[in-house]
């Protein structure tokens, strides 16, 4: 009966320990498709236009090479309204990508100041966020709508 009582609870334990284990809190990669939904949730005070993904590279200093799939939209010039979601071949290429367009907003600010001066608040609170090889640029009127999609 003690083998039996001993062996049963080695069993209990292990088992216990294999289930704390198996859980993985993994976020998830940005997709392409998260560009139409995140257009549609309000967060924006115009209808962005489609930039071609080759364009938009060059625009922020993406080596265009690394990228495997991407949708961008971008203001027709009347705000500084953005939205980016490029997927990269390695997560290595997407955390230089978000440096590279980390730099491309810090030139939008400096520029947007002299002539559309209102739109430099929404650059400064531009979310511009790496998940594994995805990266996320949105620069919004309405943060809420976004914030509320990143949770």
């Amino acid at each position: 009966m003690k083998k039996f009582l001993s062996v049963f609870i080695s069993i209990l334990l292990l088992s216990s320990l294999a289930a704390c284990g198996g859980e993985t809190n993994t976020v998830k990669d940005f997709a392409v498709e998260d560009a139409g939904t995140l257009l549609e949730s309000g967060a924006f005070t115009e209808s962005l236009t489609g930039i071609d993904t080759e364009v938009a590279c060059t625009r922020y200093g993406v080596d265009s090479a690394t990228v495997t799939s991407g949708a961008v939209y971008g203001s027709t010039g009347a705000t500084a309204e953005e939205l980016a979601v490029l997927t990269f071949d390695s997560a290595a290429h997407a955390e230089d990508a978000k440096k590279a367009v980390g730099y491309w907003l810090e030139d939008q600010i400096e520029a947007m100041a002299s002539y559309l001066p209102l739109e430099v608040s929404k650059l400064e609170k531009t979310i511009l966020e790496v998940r594994g090889a995805s990266l996320l640029l949105v620069v919004a009127n309405d943060y809420s709508p976004v914030d509320d999609f990143l949770k």
